[in-house]
């Protein structure tokens, strides 16, 4: 899910194309929706989920979104190799327009493994070397290289959708989503220095659905 800021900014003003006070867009009841974006950038993310209106209100539609995801092992210089898979849950409301808002948690487990060492300059490394060479190369081969957490995701957006067919629509979205719960935390590295170590922060996202109706 990390995005440059220019992705994100593109998405953010293709959002703005559609008319502002257009009309409610008439959907059909439920369909299969897929991020056709995330496999390709930043790519090896996979989300699909089922989507349902939950209501007959053409003007103010609200649909509930149940679906899975996944992301394949990726390398990050800062953590190790990452890949997670999740059950997803959201719900999508309409302001009486194509224009919507969109609440999504994603709850699963998160794999890490191969996690990166501390930086030379950090400082438990500084103080190893010190103590002597032998205590770093103990610490080294005894430190925890693989995790596994259950992570609870966050993501809220905004966005716009296009009615292209009785059967498929397409929607441009952006937001911020932010990983809010973890249970078996481990250490994320400000840069590929490795020297200071930050929590889990809020990221801008960017998206882009297509949906089959049924």
């Amino acid at each position: 899910m990390f995005l440059s800021r220019y992705v994100v900014l593109f998405f953010f003003f293709i959002s703005f194309g559609g008319q502002l006070f257009a009309q409610a867009i008439q959907l059909p009841k439920e369909g299969i929706r897929s991020n056709a974006l995330w496999p390709i950038f930043p790519g090896g993310k996979f989300r699909f989920a089922y989507r349902r209106s939950l209501h007959d209100q053409l003007d103010w539609r609200t649909d509930i979104l149940l679906g899975i995801g996944h992301s394949v092992p990726e390398r990050r210089a800062t953590e190790g190799t990452f890949s997670e898979t999740s059950a997803i849950v959201g719900i999508r409301q309409f302001l009486a327009s194509p224009w919507h808002l969109e609440m999504v948690a994603a709850y699963g487990q998160s794999t890490l493994s191969n996690a990166v060492s501390p930086g030379p300059t950090n400082v438990r490394t500084l103080a190893l070397l010190n103590a002597g060479l032998e205590y770093y190369a103990i610490d080294e081969i005894s430190r925890q290289k693989n995790f596994r957490s259950m992570d609870l995701e966050l993501m809220a957006l905004g966005g716009y959708e296009w009615k292209l067919s009785e059967q498929w629509s397409l929607d441009v979205q952006a937001g911020f989503a932010k990983v809010v719960s973890k249970s078996n935390p481990w250490p994320i590295y400000k840069d590929t220095n490795r020297r200071e170590t930050i929590s889990e922060s809020i990221i801008p996202v960017a998206t882009l659905h297509v949906t089959y109706w049924f």
